[in-house]
């Protein structure tokens, strides 16, 4: 592998030079509107969220791919994985809702009532539901094709 390679190539530092412009160009927004900001508030948010994301979440990533390296088929593995990625998702991004953070009772559009627990319940069977399926036309498709000889992997 050559050296150039190696550093990943031209499109890396094209895409890390865009992410340097936007991460700036952030900054640069938060520092001019410091009243409106609170860059202090921000700066609790940000360090709070890499403190939580090394401490919580890698850990438990972790601690799920090991357990699914265990009791989940090679077959299924990865699509097992990536339903769990999903479903990961779909829960952080539901936990502000869930919990109520930013209602405000004088404004009641910025979090309407709403049954959130069940809508991320409903999100989630789909996410599961599509991955049985997806899991059952795989198995059928490799009952279907017979056994593979070694030198077709």
């Amino acid at each position: 592998m050559s050296p150039r390679r190696a550093l990943g190539g031209r499109a890396f530092w094209i895409l890390g030079a865009v992410g340097t412009a936007v991460i700036v160009f952030g900054l640069a927004g938060l520092l001019r509107n410091a009243a409106q900001t609170v860059p202090s508030s921000w700066a609790t948010f940000f360090v709070g969220g890499l403190l939580v994301s090394d401490f919580l979440v890698l850990p438990g990533v972790a601690l799920a791919g090991v357990v699914v390296s265990r009791l989940v088929p090679r077959a299924a593995r990865a699509t097992v994985q990536g339903a769990l990625l999903v479903s990961a998702a779909l829960i952080l991004i539901a936990i502000p809702v869930l919990t109520g953070r930013g209602r405000n009772p004088n404004n009641p559009s910025i979090l309407p009532d709403s049954d959130y627990a069940g809508e991320l319940a409903i999100l989630l069977a789909i996410v599961w539901g599509v991955t049985a399926l997806l899991l059952l036309v795989r198995a059928r498709a490799r009952r279907t094709s017979g056994p593979r000889s070694p030198t077709s992997r």
